[in-house]
């Protein structure tokens, strides 16, 4: 058993920040739930990671307008998500939202993209739009890894190669994965998540 602290965002609305959870290598992980693994990250090393399994070794995965599919089945509707979407500076005043997962791009002044969760949006019936970029826009970190023009909301369609999981955060824009990490080795599996 392991007694972790979630330190970054990359899995909320499951494990937010400064959470502790417990997760164990003794249970053998199935789709969609959230596993720790050690990845190899650029600026930091070696770092103990937890996001959500979404694929296992066989699967297709693929996502469209930033939809999730699972070997052709849709399954983002099944899990609770955050996404950007782009606010009014009008509205901004209103929303509860972190400050740190916001941003402005230059030409659009009257603009905020924002982390949000999904059903934060729906229940408050918030005028906002998801941002979802265009099929064919590359990413480079994406590119990088599998040598296509992918970005997280176009992606794949590709298999889960043999003793590999694909792994996704559940606040989709402010994640370091599978889309950038590749496909991560089942030796790297530290253990499932079992309390949050």
């Amino acid at each position: 058993m392991q007694l972790l602290k979630i330190t970054t965002p990359a899995s909320e609305p499951a494990l937010r920040p400064g959470r502790i959870y417990l997760s164990t290598p003794l249970k053998k992980p199935k789709r969609f739930d959230l596993i720790s693994y050690r990845a190899v990250l650029p600026n930091t090393g070696l770092t103990l990671m937890t996001h959500r399994l979404c694929g296992l070794p066989g699967d297709f995965v693929e996502i469209k307008a930033g939809l999730l599919y699972v070997n052709g089945d849709d399954a983002d509707s099944q899990l609770r998500l955050k996404h950007i979407y782009k606010v009014s500076t009008q509205a901004i005043p209103s929303l509860s939202y972190d400050k740190a997962q916001s941003y402005t791009v230059a030409p659009y002044p009257d603009l905020v993209y924002v982390s949000l969760e999904d059903r934060y949006v729906k229940k408050n019936g918030l005028a906002c739009q998801r941002h979802i970029l265009p099929p064919g826009l590359r990413d480079e970190a994406v590119f990088k890894t599998y040598k296509k023009n992918w970005n997280r909301d176009h992606f794949g369609p590709i298999r889960v190669p043999s003793g590999r999981y694909f792994v996704l955060g559940d606040n989709r824009g402010q994640s370091t994965d599978s889309l950038t990490l590749g496909f991560i080795e089942k030796n790297k599996f530290t253990g499932t998540v079992l309390w949050k």
